[in-house]
């Protein structure tokens, strides 16, 4: 799973990789010791995530968090 985070609202992104992991949200929560409210504020975007949250999903999940500068439009 690739997600290009300049296209999407910082909670789609949350979704999107609890749903690219085939998990429900109690499931995640259970896996990475928050409770299930705690995801759904991050879903619908009236909490907002840690990026600690996003290194333990990672490494509970072996997923990569790469950043990286974008290439500058040669128009720009």
């Amino acid at each position: 799973m690739k997600i290009n985070v300049k296209e999407y609202k910082p909670n789609e992104v949350f979704k999107f990789i609890r749903q690219g992991l085939d998990l429900t949200q109690e499931e995640l929560a259970k896996t990475i010791g928050i409770s299930k409210s705690s995801i759904e504020k991050y879903e619908y975007g009236t909490a907002n995530y840690t990026f600690e949250t996003l290194v333990k999903i990672a490494k509970t999940y072996n997923l990569d968090i790469i950043i990286e500068q974008s290439k500058k439009n040669k128009n720009s």
